[in-house]
């Protein structure tokens, strides 16, 4: 195990409380409690719901973070078995998946890899008790291992688990301790290309490059895409919805989802991702496998987390009083013009503009400073309107904000022959 990786697993910070994706959700939480006290909130409290719905659901303490130190270290692809730089060392992987079933509960071992001592797990299961404490490993050597770090998403009587352990180096035969369930499984040496690029079909447009992968599965057709980008962190996939949430722009004759094409001109648009992240997505299709077919991908949504603008310091303006304010405030590529506040009632609005680039457009930001916002567009003004309550601010206080994502606008068109 060389230090290259030891040196950026090292370098993950492990929080005190909790994950930043869960304070995600304390701060959808927020606007979604504030929208009781505002007619005008109301218009994104959906959304918002549907976001900590979906998020506190999920226990973060921290494998997401391991899984990019070991893909930014070595450029492994989970579930693809594929080693792209040798220098690391051998990965072992597992191989397929790994099936236990008992009547109607299922436990299936999704992938499985390890480099060195540090090892990695998926699972999805319907079992009735799962749990960092339930989840341990056992080696050829009868060794045991406890988990180090883990995240767990659920709903309904559905379950999916991510592991991180660290073991000993020499194993490759192990077994899954559930409970009172043993599940065997093994692991082998991955597969060595020389480039990301070998692994399928492939479009690069503004810096990313997005693999597709097909597998016919009888009269669907399921497709792998895999990314890569050396500046950008893409955090979504057209999917049908990205352009019909943002608060900060319309655009109503754009495609907002990815679709296949075949040689008739057919639009293919997605049935179902079976999975989802910002590196390896499952897509499933309504259409057999033929020639001709060609993917296409519109835009794709990029996140931006260590990114925020300086702090603006605002004067509570009284009931019914309008201040002008007329700052702008950069935030990477972007630029946010604070045009005023006024007042109605204990309502605080203050009217925003995003200068955006030509190909790319503001699609979220997080507002920080204050305890409960909601985020809107007003259609009368052309403004996006922050509003927050009077209640909750002092007569001076700050704002702030950070963590955008956007829609970038490109050409990913991949040739699946």
């Amino acid at each position: 195990m060389t230090n290259k990786l030891d040196g950026m697993l090292n370098s993950i910070p492990i929080p005190d409380g909790l994950d930043e994706s869960i304070e995600l959700g304390f701060k959808k939480a927020q606007i979604q409690q504030s929208s009781k006290k505002s007619r005008r909130l109301k218009i994104f409290t959906a959304v918002a719901a549907s976001l900590i719905i979906i998020i506190s659901s999920v226990i973060i303490i921290g494998p997401d973070k391991v899984d990019a130190a070991i893909k930014r270290a070595l450029q492994y692809v989970p579930g693809y078995n594929v080693l792209i730089d040798k220098e690391e060392g051998s990965v072992l992987a597992l191989q397929e998946p790994v099936l236990y079933e008992d009547g109607d509960m299922f436990v299936k071992i999704t992938a499985a890899s390890k480099l060195g001592k540090h090892f990695n797990i998926s699972i999805q299961s319907n079992h009735s008790t799962y749990g960092r404490y339930e989840l341990m490993l056992r080696d050829e050597g009868g060794n045991i291992m406890h988990t180090g770090n883990w995240s767990i998403g659920g709903g309904s009587k559905m379950w999916q688990g991510d592991y991180y352990f660290e073991v000993e180096a020499e194993a490759e035969k192990y077994s899954l301790l559930l409970g009172d369930l043993e599940i065997p499984f093994t692991l082998k040496k991955t597969t060595e290309i020389e480039d990301f690029l070998q692994m399928g079909n492939h479009a690069s447009d503004k810096g990313i490059d997005i693999v597709a992968i097909k597998k016919p599965m009888g009269d669907k057709l399921m497709i792998s895409l895999l990314n890569r980008s050396e500046d950008k962190i893409l955090a979504g996939y057209p999917l049908g919805k990205g352009l019909l949430q943002s608060p900060w722009f319309s655009a109503p004759g754009a495609e907002i989802s990815m679709y296949l094409t075949d040689t008739a001109g057919n639009k293919i648009y997605p049935a179902l991702p079976s999975s989802y992240s910002s590196s390896m997505s499952d897509i499933y299709f309504d259409t057999v496998d033929k020639e001709g077919l060609k993917l296409v991908l519109p835009y794709v949504n990029i996140k931006y987390p260590d990114v925020k603008t300086e702090k603006l310091k605002i004067t509570k303006p009284q009931d019914g009083e309008t201040q002008s304010i007329d700052k702008t405030l950069h935030l990477g590529n972007f630029e946010i013009n604070v045009a005023d506040i006024r007042r109605e009632g204990n309502e605080l609005i203050i009217n925003l503009k995003c200068i955006s680039p030509e190909d790319e457009l503001l699609d979220g930001v997080s507002v920080s400073g204050i305890s409960g916002y909601s985020m809107g567009p007003n259609e009368d003004t052309g403004y996006t309107e922050l509003i927050t309550s009077a209640d909750d601010v002092g007569k001076r206080f700050s704002i702030y904000f950070e963590y955008p994502t956007s829609v970038l606008f490109g050409d990913w068109s991949i040739e699946l022959d």
